[in-house]
């Protein structure tokens, strides 16, 4: 049996299609699958990650 994995486009910059529980290649955003008011692994919530990322600032 052969299941496909599910992939999103990235919360973060939206360009790079991820993997749940996987980390874009593009902005370094670890996706969770879920969305965490605290950033859960990342170190900065979800809006300020974005807020980085179109500022060409550092996702962490």
């Amino acid at each position: 049996m052969n299941k496909e994995i599910e992939k999103f486009p990235c919360p973060v910059c939206e360009k790079t299609i991820v993997e749940a529980w996987d980390i874009c290649d593009e902005c370094g955003w670890e996706n969770t699958g879920i969305l965490n008011i605290d950033g859960g692994p990342n170190k900065m919530t979800l809006e300020e990650a974005k807020k980085a990322y179109k500022n060409g600032e550092k996702v962490r």
